[in-house]
Order: structure tokens, then sequence, then C-alpha cells
């Protein structure tokens, strides 16, 4: 009786474990096709067979996650320009055959460097002295937030032309003396800022190439500690960037 319910088990485990693979195998079969198939319908919602021009359908929607390089740096103190990275991405919705809307989202560095700091003292005398320090390397990073208008002024060319307003925040700022201190100036300088921006892109397939220069009107320091370093300076900031269009809508 013994021998018949041990056969029996391992009957019954071999049958249950054969039953378990056919569904396992049958399951991965399954979500094997079902990747397969979102993976093709990704492919096709990002790679699109597209001529772009400067006209359009009105409501047209478009996503466009970007990349690029930019030369920044201070006006109203004496700097040099500083090279940085700028990323982020932009949704578009046309409002008219030639015209868009575009709101736009960045990270990006900014500053310059071979900036002197000036501390006034006094000499052995009493005599009122300006003490020269540096050179620093200011270090900006701002998310930035950017409201466009994209006109399209030729319908048979994808050139474009963008202006708007540009709102920054700081999320981090430094002053590096060259051998020496790192001042954080974070709390030092105002945190928002705003700027004009006046670009211009060229579209083939679904790249797009942007230049773009921003007229900043708003000056950095808040306090003498900043203004020691930074004076009456403002932001100047020219980009170029990478971006890849994809129509939603």
């Amino acid at each position: 009786m013994k021998k018949i319910i041990l056969i029996a088990a391992i009957l019954l485990g071999a049958l249950t474990n054969g039953q378990a693979q056919v569904i396992n195998k049958n399951a991965a079969k399954r979500i094997g096709e079902a990747v397969k198939e979102g993976y093709q319908d990704v492919k096709e919602a990002i790679v699109q067979d597209t001529k772009p021009t400067g006209d359009h359908t009105i409501w047209d929607i478009y996503v466009a996650p970007k990349v690029g390089l930019n030369l920044s740096n201070l006006l109203g103190v004496e700097n040099n320009i500083k090279p940085g990275v700028v990323a982020g991405a932009y949704v578009e919705v046309f409002l008219a055959k030639n015209i868009a809307l575009d709101v736009e989202m960045q990270y990006s560095q900014q500053g310059a460097s071979g900036i002197y700091r000036n501390i006034s003292a006094t000499d052995d005398y009493g005599n009122p002295v300006t003490q020269k320090y540096g050179p620093y390397s200011v270090n900006l990073h701002y998310i930035n937030t950017s409201y466009l208008v994209r006109w399209y002024p030729w319908a048979d060319l994808p050139w474009s032309f963008t202006t708007g307003i540009h709102t920054g925040y700081v999320v981090n700022a430094h002053a590096k003396e060259k051998h020496g201190e790192d001042l954080n100036l974070r709390n030092h300088i105002y945190k928002g800022d705003i700027a004009i921006p006046i670009g211009a892109s060229y579209e083939w397939k679904q790249w797009q190439i942007e230049a773009r220069y921003n007229i900043f009107f708003r000056k950095l320091a808040k306090d003498d500690k900043a203004k020691d370093l930074l004076k009456n300076a403002r932001n100047s900031m020219f980009e170029v960037t990478l971006g890849y269009r994809i129509q939603v809508l």
C-alpha cells in the first residue's frame, strides 16, 4: 500500500510539474508577444515618416526632448565666457497653420569665469584700499521654464522663429576661486530670473536644430557678499540645441 501511495505521489508530482511547464511556456510566449507588439507600437509612435514644412494643421501637438550646449557670461562685470550643458523638453500646440505655442522646461549650466572679488579694507595708516581676490569661476545651475510663440514664415520651408518669456530658478550657485575658497552664493543672489528669448530653428525629418539667445533683465546679487564679486551683473546666454520632434496628435 505504501508503495502504491509513493508511486501515485511521484506520478502526480510529475504531472503537476509538466502542466506548470506548459502553463509557464504559454505564459512566457504570450508575454513575449505582448512585449514585441508593445515595442513595435512604441517604435511606430517615436519613429515617424515625416517631411517637415512651414505649413501645419491647427491643433497639431508635438513633444520634443532636446539637449545641447550653451555659452554664458555675466553682463556688467569683467569676466570670460563659460561653456555649459542644457537639456529639457517642450510641448508644442499649433494655434494656426504657421503659428504654435510652446511650453518648455530645461536644466541649464550658466555662469562665467575670470571674475575678481573686490574687498574694501584699510591699510596700516587707516587709508581705504580695495583688495582684489581671484580669479573666480561662477557656476550657476538653473531650472528654466519658457513660454514661446513659434512662427513659420514660409509654407514650403521648415524654418521657424521663436520669442516669448523665459523664467529661471537657481537651484545651485557657487563661486570657486582658483586654488582657493568655494563660496556658496545661492542665498546671496536672487533665485528667480527673467529673460526674453530670441531664436531660430531648422527641421529635417524629426530632428530640429535651434539657436537661441536669452536677454536677461534682473541683476543677480541681492546682498553685499554677492555684490563684492558680482557687482551689478546680469546673466547672458546663447544656446544651441538638438531636438527630436514627435507628433502625438
